[in-house]
């Protein structure tokens, strides 16, 4: 069973949230929080810093966790934890996925500034993500019920 972690960043600007939409072959194109796979060894904190920096070229500072939710499928467990970042000034860049194979299609087609209330019209994985980030932001991302389940 192929079995990670991954970690995903809510980065907040004048009320919208940066996200990244992916493309992979044989997969209709969705956009998702900035983040990866947490690697062995590394704490929480250090890889969202790390993808946020591969993904969009920000720097960024940990906030604190929001949100650990669970995804299971056949072959396939993922534990999702979502974590509130702030970036420092600059503008936000796409970057690129170092997993990708050299001279290969890249993964990452497209960043955006996304206001909280425009998030219903676009992809956003996982799915449940959409109306908790709505409402969170909405109410200046109070603390709560961490675990999501799945």
């Amino acid at each position: 069973m192929d079995f990670g972690i991954r970690v995903g960043a809510v980065i907040e600007r004048d009320g919208a949230l940066l996200l990244v939409r992916h493309q992979k072959p044989d997969r209709e194109p969705y956009w998702v929080l900035p983040g990866g796979r947490l690697e062995p060894g590394e704490r929480i904190p250090e890889c969202a810093r790390r993808e946020i920096l591969e993904e969009t070229g920000l720097e960024a500072e940990f906030l604190g966790v929001l949100y650990i939710s669970e995804f299971l499928r056949e072959g396939r467990h993922t534990v999702d934890v979502t974590v509130r970042m702030s970036a420092g000034g600059g503008e936000a860049r796409l970057g690129e996925d170092p997993e990708v194979a050299p001279g290969a299609e890249p993964t990452l087609r497209e960043l955006r500034w996304v206001p909280a209330d425009e998030l219903g019209e676009i992809e956003l994985l996982p799915p449940w993500i959409r109306e908790r980030l709505v409402e969170d932001s909405t109410r200046g991302w109070p603390p709560g019920e961490v675990y999501l389940g799945g």
